[in-house]
């Protein structure tokens, strides 16, 4: 894929963040194999940056950070009205991942 070509075709791409529309000149390509594509998004509305993996198809190249139907409406309603992830909510998480005495699954309340 052209760079070039790739940020015209992904340019009014939703932020993962807050949802505005991310331009051509703000997307970056880092890594180009021909079938995938890194790229990092950068929103000038909220200042988020975003890497995302882009799987080409015929007619429109597609986002790892798009939209997942395995959401049901609500959740997709609960998340799209939450803030962006900030640097106190990754301070939060780290001291309580400190304190955990579990693995992965423990936290996740997987008994099986």
């Amino acid at each position: 894929m052209d760079d070039r070509r790739l940020r015209k075709r992904l340019a009014g791409t939703s932020c993962a963040s807050c949802g505005a529309a991310i331009l051509g000149d703000d997307i970056d390509v880092l890594a180009d194999r021909g079938d995938v594509a890194f790229v990092q998004l950068t929103c000038k509305g909220c200042g988020s940056r975003t890497l995302s993996l882009v799987i080409p198809d015929s007619a429109h190249p597609r986002l790892d950070t798009d939209r997942h139907p395995e959401l049901d409406p609500a959740t997709e309603a609960r998340l799209a009205g939450a803030p962006p992830i900030d640097e106190s909510d990754v301070d939060e998480m780290h001291r309580f991942l400190e304190g955990w005495p579990g693995d992965l699954r423990s936290i996740l309340g997987d008994t099986a």
